[in-house]
């Protein structure tokens, strides 16, 4: 934490309804809430799965209208935020639910805000000194144990073509309701479990590291490492069993509360660009990203390292906890190759991302490269005479 303040503020936007069967909650708040109109906003997969009519359907039996968008994207776009904003002026719903994981929920709200300010394009977002009416209420519904953006008012959408992925927050798109219901996750691949999961342990460590910090999101980020720490390696092997399901969600939920009010780090804002580039999976790019950005770190924070110790009795530290779990599912950190023209241009977006400027230790420019080149494979591509 930052000794040097006491004082902080903190917001706490949405109401969260957490714990096995909690899905069965969302016919009774639209009808509490008067909302007659509901649009699902999804990825084709859920569609597919049946699942978005399983929660459709108790709706309609209640006389709600519902509308479905399944055209999200994995890493959503200018471009897909702005055809669903299109989805949301033809069908004019009172109610957003967002269905899925980071992407699904990220559309969701990036596209009621826009909607309810009247433009498509996601970008507007970003000037922060603009006046914003508030986004038409979203009902987060999260799939993955990772993201944590069910109860965070930020959004990841990519710029395709400046290869940069954007970090849009504002309170005005605060989400309405979570819905965090574990049983969603039980079925998840092995593989989706453990990049998702690193994602929500890469949260909770950046907002534990962040140079703005305090008491209360201490208390939030370290509990979901602890949480992850215990039950990571569990979810991946024993999908099925649901307390650690039940861990690993609120890992997820207790850092998207954290990183909400304090920011990330130097890891985020180096895996998006990674992503923007070369549309790495996320919870790869922050795997590959964290051993090397944690030493970077270290001079510090090297009191909280040693609380992230504190969490692995019996396996000497964290780092070489992380290594074990590297080694036992094979996450290669040089897995990813990336161009080398393109680290120049990767590390000034970086050094302006907004994660970076609440990473502990100031990073500049040949830094993030140096981070570059030891974390992924660069490749030189040479032309031919």
């Amino acid at each position: 934490m930052n000794s040097s303040s006491d004082t902080f503020n903190f917001i706490l936007p949405a109401k969260v309804e957490f714990g096995p069967g909690a899905l069965k909650k969302l016919p009774d708040e639209l009808l509490r809430n008067d909302f007659k109109r509901a649009a699902f906003v999804a990825t084709p997969g859920r569609k597919r799965s049946g699942m978005v009519d399983e929660l459709a359907d108790p709706l309609t039996g209640e006389g709600i209208e519902v509308a479905v968008y399944d055209r999200v994207k994995e890493n959503p776009d200018v471009e897909s935020t702005a055809e669903c904003v299109r989805f949301l002026k033809e069908n004019k719903p009172e109610v957003i639910i967002g269905l899925g994981g980071g992407s699904a929920l990220d559309t969701a709200k990036a596209a009621g805000l826009c909607y309810t300010n009247s433009f498509e394009d996601i970008r507007e977002l970003i000037d922060e000194r603009k006046p914003r009416r508030k986004s038409l209420p979203t009902i987060m519904v999260p799939t993955t144990a990772g993201s944590g953006s069910e109860v965070n008012y930020w959004a990841v959408i990519t710029d395709r073509l400046k290869r940069e992925k954007l970090s849009v927050g504002s309170p005005s798109m605060s989400p309405h309701m979570a819905l965090v219901d574990p049983e969603l996750t039980l079925t998840l691949p092995a593989v989706t479990t453990l990049y998702t999961g690193i994602d929500a342990l890469t949260h909770a460590i950046e907002s534990y590291f962040s140079s703005i910090s305090n008491w209360l999101s201490d208390m939030l980020s370290l509990g979901a490492v602890s949480l992850a720490v215990k039950s990571l390696e569990q979810t991946v092997d024993e999908g099925g069993d649901l307390q650690a399901r039940c861990n690993m969600a609120l890992a997820s939920l207790l850092a998207g509360m954290s990183m909400e009010n304090v920011g990330l780090g130097l890891i985020h804002a180096m895996s998006h660009q990674i992503s923007g580039y070369y549309n790495t999976q996320h919870g790869l790019a922050n795997a590959i990203l964290l051993p090397n950005v944690l030493e970077f770190n270290a001079s510090r924070c090297r009191a909280k390292i040693r609380s992230l110790d504190s969490l692995v009795k019996g396996r000497n530290s964290f780092k070489k906890w992380l290594f074990k779990i590297y080694k036992k599912y094979g996450i290669d950190c040089k897995a990813v190759e990336i161009n080398e023209k393109d680290i120049p241009a990767m590390s000034e977006k970086a050094s302006r991302n907004v994660n970076a400027q609440t990473n502990p230790a100031k990073a500049d420019v040949t830094d993030i490269a140096k981070i570059y080149r030891k974390s992924f494979k660069a490749f030189v591509i040479h032309q031919v005479r």
